[in-house]
């Protein structure tokens, strides 16, 4: 039973050191001029913010008290909520003008055993925007292991351990929890992750925060989760669906989520048999969803939520 409608939330922005503007020319996002955007929360049930709905019989509720009323109408029959009774991911748009810290988030069980508030942290990134000589860092080069990362740090070279490679708009990295990485300058991108904040640094270039001093580390945390085990493999390959009016290609799939990007030519039409929710991006162009009772209208860079209860919706544009 279709007993929520579809979900349209509320962004909250959030200045950051590394921040931009390219979310204001992008994406038309209101700024003040003196203040460097860095993120916007498209979705998000987290202590540090929960996005509340903007329109429809729901508006001015939040994301949380739909959850705790009703849970299984929002999440559908197959996804869970945190092991805090949070929903389950986020949905964030980053702008970059300077690199981001070199970081590495904890797994589940990391973030458990070091006592965090959060469940651990995979993610994964759309690149919306990018200049001609934008970069990520993700993983490290093949032969370092704990020792080696230890001694580079020492000496002062953490870059050298580190996995760098070009990007351009529509490429996707999946980062797994415990891999070390950074989003480089001049880069615009959506970011699905799981539900948590929990970031440990390692290097942030010799950068002063807005005190003046160089900001806080957390290099003995930091070497407790990477996983050595493990060595990245860069990019993405898309694995290409055609249908009958649309393109899809399956970016990324976890156990925590599953990433798609869908090319609409006139409408199409996703069945979800109420198994989960669906966060839809809208990336170009205009698109209409539908779900047989409530109908939204995203720009291009705004998104919405489709709960677990509603079987099918159409999205045209």
């Amino acid at each position: 039973m279709n007993s929520l409608g579809l979900i349209s939330l509320k962004e909250e922005l959030f200045e950051r050191i590394w921040g931009g503007r390219k979310l204001k020319t992008i994406f038309e996002r209101t700024t003040p001029a003196d203040v460097s955007i860095g993120e916007a929360w498209l979705l998000s049930d987290h202590a540090q913010h929960v996005s509340v709905v903007d329109e429809g019989p729901h508006a001015g509720r939040d994301i949380h008290e739909l959850l705790l009323e009703s849970q299984s109408e929002l999440l559908g029959s197959h996804a869970r909520p945190t092991i805090h009774g949070r929903f389950p991911l986020m949905l964030k748009l980053l702008d970059a003008s300077q690199w981001l810290s070199v970081q590495v988030h904890p797994n589940d069980d990391k973030a458990r055993q070091l006592g965090e508030a959060d469940v651990g942290k995979t993610e994964m990134w759309h690149v919306l925007d990018a200049d001609l000589d934008s970069e990520l860092i993700c993983g490290l080069k093949p032969d370092v292991d704990a020792e080696g990362l230890q001694s580079a740090l020492d000496r002062g070279a953490i870059l050298d351990t580190l996995e760098t490679f070009k990007v351009v708009p529509g490429d996707s990295v999946f980062v797994r929890a415990g891999t070390i990485h950074a989003i480089g300058n001049g880069i615009v991108l959506a970011e699905i992750q799981q539900n948590s904040d929990v970031t440990y640094r390692i290097y942030d270039w010799d950068r002063k925060g807005p005190d003046g001093k160089a900001r806080e580390m957390h290099l003995e945390k930091a070497l407790q989760v990477t996983d050595f085990t493990s060595h990245h493999r860069g990019k993405c390959r898309p694995l290409m669906l055609e249908e009958d009016l649309c393109r899809r290609s399956v970016l990324a799939a976890c156990r925590y989520f599953a990433a798609e990007l869908v090319d609409i030519e006139h409408e199409y039409l996703r069945e979800t048999g109420g198994r989960s929710f669906h966060i839809l991006l809208a990336k170009t162009g205009t698109v209409s969803i539908d779900d047989g009772r409530t109908t939204l209208s995203l720009a291009p860079g705004r998104a919405a939520l489709v709960p677990g209860c509603v079987p099918a919706f159409s999205v045209r544009g």
